[in-house]
């Protein structure tokens, strides 16, 4: 039995405690719908630019296909960067704009660190301060969350943010994440 088809209120999840969902779910969708275009067209121009280096011979398509394929690791970062976040009595249920949700209990996170992908505090007069953390795992979550890791300065981690402009109700949920994951015990040298 997967967890996807658990109802909400059973002994592996435990009760909902909170829900953090994207302030602005219109956006988000739109947001999706260009990440996944974005990269079906990087996969059909790796694919096109190698066909025709086969093709007709041309022996530097492969670097155009190399640069086309750099472009792949934003769009992945956006797509896992700030996922909404439902928080459980057991632990965290993450919904990435793409690929499948997952299941990430309490003892999964590892620490908590500075979010270093966003541009912290006010940019202009009247905007709200921007604040954030990253979460960091160690199982639990798909391969494209290397890449917030990777990016975020943090090593080959994988790892997810949360933010005052990603997140409705930050304040709760950075408060349940610090509260409810395990202590971290440091080894004495």
């Amino acid at each position: 039995m997967s967890v996807r088809s658990l109802s909400s209120d059973t002994p592996v999840r435990g009760a909902l405690l909170s829900d953090h969902p994207h302030p602005r779910p219109v956006l988000r969708r739109i947001t999706a719908v260009m990440i996944a275009l974005g990269l079906a067209g990087i996969v059909l121009g790796v694919i096109g630019l190698l066909a025709l280096t086969v093709l007709y011979e041309l022996p530097l398509l492969p670097l155009a296909a190399l640069s086309l394929l750099a472009l792949a690791p934003p769009l992945l970062l956006l797509a896992v960067l700030h996922p909404p976040v439902s928080v459980y009595e057991n632990g965290l249920w993450i919904k990435p704009l793409l690929g499948r949700e997952c299941w990430l209990a309490w003892e999964a996170i590892t620490r908590v660190e500075d979010h270093t992908l966003i541009q912290r505090g006010t940019t202009k007069a009247g905007q709200r301060e921007h604040l954030g953390q990253l979460i960091v795992v160690d199982r639990g979550l798909a391969w494209p969350f290397l890449v917030v890791g990777i990016m975020g300065g943090l090593g080959r981690v994988r790892a997810f943010g949360i933010s005052t402009h990603s997140h409705a109700d930050y304040a709760a949920l950075h408060s349940a994440i610090t509260h409810r994951r395990p202590p971290v015990i440091r080894s004495e040298k």
